[in-house]
């Protein structure tokens, strides 16, 4: 995938992207769905404390994670027993989001839970996660603007969307070694399900993979960058311009490995149909075709996706829900 730099690409008088950076981000976006950015603007000190934070959490003991172990009604927390596509995962994990159970969805935004200072070596833990959220979700705005762009939008053109009550969370995963990788996943296949997302992963673990051309494709990590990769509601978004490609995490004998994925969410309210779909013209002909790009999903209501999607993270409820179901057959 492609390596980007925003920061030498942007334009002085509006902090935009430069035109050849949102060409090359909508190639990536098309092409892969996965790319690397580099000078991000997130300092290697507050990195390095995210992760010895994000270290020392997961070595807390049982005692204390259970007490902040998120359930059916509270989607925030620490969890160990997630499926995916119906299959446990090999990993560990601490959620916690945007809002704080002042929104509608009862169940699925929940309340944000911490371990006590007194509980946690460092006692920065909770600073620093918010810090590093408030980090991720400003380039999160920048990554969205130049997607919008590279549809030949405007900027902003998706910010009622997601100002003032995007649903975006930050995971900390932690996958220990396993002794029998051969037999396990650390994350099973899957899309993800919300905008885009921005991932810390270990420097010096590989682990991750992407399904491209009919084959799985190890996503290295590369110093001092983030890898970006495109999700469900973008994809609808585009109309099938940009991708959310399947993704999985393998298993690992050897070496624990850490990572943290951002997931840039939208409003619950939002209705996600695609918005560079232009007026079909009509041929003019006996089956009276069109000859124009046509809409190729039905609008998805987030809200109502997500909760679908959750409700499956903690039981067998059959076949997962996926945007395929609201493509349009024609």
């Amino acid at each position: 995938p492609l390596l980007l730099d925003p920061d030498a690409n942007v334009n002085n008088n509006d902090n935009q992207p430069k035109n050849d950076c949102i060409e090359q981000i909508k190639a990536a976006a098309r092409d892969w769905g996965f790319f690397y950015i580099s000078n991000h603007g997130i300092s290697k000190e507050l990195i390095a404390t995210f992760r010895k934070d994000m270290d020392t959490f997961f070595h807390l003991s049982g005692t204390i994670l259970d007490k902040i172990r998120r359930n059916e009604q509270n989607s925030r927390g620490y969890f160990d027993d997630e499926l995916t596509k119906n299959k446990l995962d090999w990993k560990r994990c601490f959620d916690f989001g945007a809002q704080n159970g002042h929104l509608d969805e009862e169940g699925m935004d929940g309340m944000n839970q911490w371990p006590s200072k007194e509980e946690h070596e460092h006692d920065t833990f909770e600073f620093t996660m918010k810090e590093y959220f408030y980090k991720m979700e400003h380039l999160s705005k920048t990554l969205l603007s130049a997607l919008c762009q590279s549809l030949g939008m405007k900027p902003d053109s998706l910010k009622e969307d997601f100002e003032g009550n995007h649903t975006s969370y930050l995971r900390l995963n932690y996958y220990p070694k396993c002794p029998t990788p051969e037999e396990n996943l650390a994350v099973h296949h899957h899309t993800d399900a919300g905008a885009l997302t921005i991932l810390y992963q270990d420097p010096n673990v590989t682990s991750l993979q992407v399904f491209k051309d009919d084959s799985w494709h190890y996503i290295t990590p590369q110093e001092e960058t983030f890898v970006i990769n495109i999700g469900d509601m973008m994809q609808v978004w585009s109309n099938d311009v940009f991708k959310a490609p399947l993704h999985q995490v393998q298993a690992n004998s050897d070496r624990e490995r850490y990572s943290a994925p951002f997931f840039y969410n939208p409003a619950y309210k939002a209705d996600v149909k695609p918005i560079s779909v232009p007026v079909p013209v009509p041929v003019v002909g006996e089956n009276c075709n069109f000859d124009e790009e046509v809409a190729l999903y039905r609008t998805v209501n987030w809200g109502k996706f997500r909760g679908l999607r959750f409700a499956g993270d903690f039981a067998d409820v059959g076949e997962e829900v996926q945007i395929s179901h609201y493509r349009i057959h024609r």
